[in-house]
């Protein structure tokens, strides 16, 4: 969950991290980048930062 509780972040087999508006409940964003499914996503606690792991062997911080 985002700071505010407005937007849920996952992590998909698709190799992009989904960004939903819950309020709207609909796909806000895609966020490609990894080779292969992401299975940890989470936001840093400032909430301007969000942090991914995936099967790739890839952490990657997105700002």
């Amino acid at each position: 969950w985002s700071a505010d509780s407005r937007l849920l972040l996952s992590g998909s087999k698709d190799s992009t991290l989904k960004v939903w508006d819950i309020q709207k409940q609909k796909l806000k964003q895609d966020l490609p980048g990894h080779e292969d499914e992401v299975f940890a996503v989470d936001w840093s606690p400032d909430g301007e930062k969000v942090a991914s792991g995936g099967k790739d062997r890839v952490m990657k911080l997105w700002m």
